[in-house]
């Protein structure tokens, strides 16, 4: 007889199902170890900007993308499991866009409109603005379909609200497509629509019209997210995990290694590497992120305070770290950020502490006490209780 997932790895304690602090009232609940990864995905974004993606930046640290897409995953691992567990309270539709809403809308709008405000008002050719979209597609999230037809990411302070804009489109879809959904088709659909996406995208850049809308639009990135809902269906179910997790650890380095046996066969090419890259990314990152949720791997600790740190100041991190950088080096220096100088190092090092500051300040007075009112708002009882999930022994 199997033993049962509470006792899969010794010594690691192991609850089934697991439950996760978006998806509950109760921040007891609250899965630290996934914060902790958001954090080493913030950080890594913002190493990725501040050290790679600039003139005389180090290639090495251009891994920006594969922190993306592990941003969809996550939200789509997270959002689903909420959904999974909540959507059969009555009340579950107004409770759950009232929560999103207070978590992300004022945040995003603050530095949306005081980043554009500094751009319209005071235009300096180092904000690198061209071309501008205007305001209102950044607040209506509709950016992604300026970037589509200009073939551009419009200014570059606000480059990153494209990945917000995906996630508040997919906030619209995922709800329903759950809550109406009957079980028993739920995964094919999900598996069905994440074939798609990677047939969109094959469609998307083979064709060669409209490239950018192969980055940017929620139906061309869809396998990420979908991946991630995949993996908490797959945490609800009655799977024997002490079987499937030693093939499970293989996947994520498996599908990093298909990566780059790609990106060196297309010898720079990056044609195939754009379409194939977001699905074995998907397929690695949501079984990478199951194997942390049920604590299957040893090497980097995600319970780290500072990695938890990052996380839970993750979104205004995000939002306002290329702004800050950008300001900085201009006002500063009168010229674009780089790392060519030591002028320019100090400046660049300068802008990641000025970041964090600022970032913590809006995660302290305006994110978390708004979150916190969004707490308040309760889930009703529940239209039908669902069975207990049964764990295979």
């Amino acid at each position: 007889m199997a033993r049962s997932p509470q006792t899969l790895l010794e010594g690691v304690p192991m609850t089934f199902p697991v439950a996760i602090g978006e998806a509950t009232s109760d921040p007891s609940r609250r899965i630290v170890t996934l914060d902790g990864l958001r954090g080493l995905l913030t950080i890594s974004v913002m190493l990725s900007h501040y050290f790679g993606e600039v003139a005389h930046g180090f290639h090495f640290a251009m891994c920006g993308w594969v922190a993306v897409d592990m941003f969809f995953i996550l939200s789509g691992f997270l959002i689903g499991k909420l959904i999974l567990e909540r959507h059969h309270h009555g009340n579950f539709f107004r409770v759950f866009y009232v929560r999103r809403f207070l978590r992300i809308i004022p945040v995003y709008f603050i530095v949306v409109l005081i980043a554009g405000a500094i751009i319209n008002c005071f235009p300096r050719p180092w904000m690198e603005v061209a071309p501008d979209f205007p305001m209102w597609s950044y607040v209506s999230f509709t950016q992604i379909f300026y970037m589509i037809s200009t073939q551009s990411i419009g200014a570059h302070w606000l480059a990153p609200t494209w990945t917000m804009s995906v996630e508040e489109h997919f906030y619209l879809v995922a709800p329903a497509l759950i809550a109406f959904m009957p079980r028993k088709w739920l995964v094919p659909v999900l598996v069905s629509g994440a074939v798609f996406s990677f047939f969109l995208r094959l469609y998307i850049f083979t064709t060669g019209y409209g490239t950018m809308a192969g980055f940017v639009l929620l139906p061309a990135r869809a396998d990420t997210l979908i991946c991630g809902m995949l993996g908490a269906v797959a945490v609800q179910s009655t799977l024997n995990w002490e079987r499937i997790i030693p093939v499970a650890r293989t996947i994520p380095c498996v599908a990093i290694m298909g990566v780059a046996a790609i990106a060196v066969v297309t010898n720079g090419n990056m044609t195939a590497f754009y379409i194939v890259n977001p699905s074995l990314i998907a397929i690695g990152g949501s079984v990478y992120i199951l194997c942390v949720v049920l604590g299957a791997l040893n090497g980097i600790n995600y319970r780290s305070k500072t990695l938890r740190f990052f996380g839970n100041n993750g979104l205004c991190i995000y939002l306002i770290h290329l702004p800050v950088l950008g300001l900085m080096h201009g006002l500063i220096l009168g010229g674009v950020p780089d790392i060519a100088t030591p002028a320019q190092w100090l400046v660049t090092i300068a802008s990641l502490a000025v970041t964090v500051v600022l970032s913590r300040g809006l995660t302290k007075w305006v994110e978390e006490p708004l979150s916190a009112y969004g707490r308040t708002w309760r889930w009703s009882a529940p239209r039908n209780i669902a069975p207990p999930v049964r764990v295979l022994t």
